[in-house]
């Protein structure tokens, strides 16, 4: 893939798991089960973390 194309992905994953993110520390006041909320949370992370391996790391390498 090329250097935007990892760009792109990175920062939709981030975008989305900073909403999954707001959404899984906000829901618990709106009485939803515990479950959605810890899922929530969990899916935000690891999107999180793949987010920012696309952005920074797989577009690091500029051998060309």
């Amino acid at each position: 893939m090329s250097k935007n194309t990892c760009r792109i992905i990175g920062i939709i994953t981030i975008l989305i798991s900073v909403f999954l993110l707001i959404g899984g520390l906000y829901l618990p006041q709106a009485g939803i089960p515990s479950a959605v909320t810890i899922t929530s949370l969990v899916s935000g992370i690891i999107l999180l973390i793949t987010g920012v391996v696309f952005y920074k790391i797989l577009r690091s390498d500029d051998a060309g």
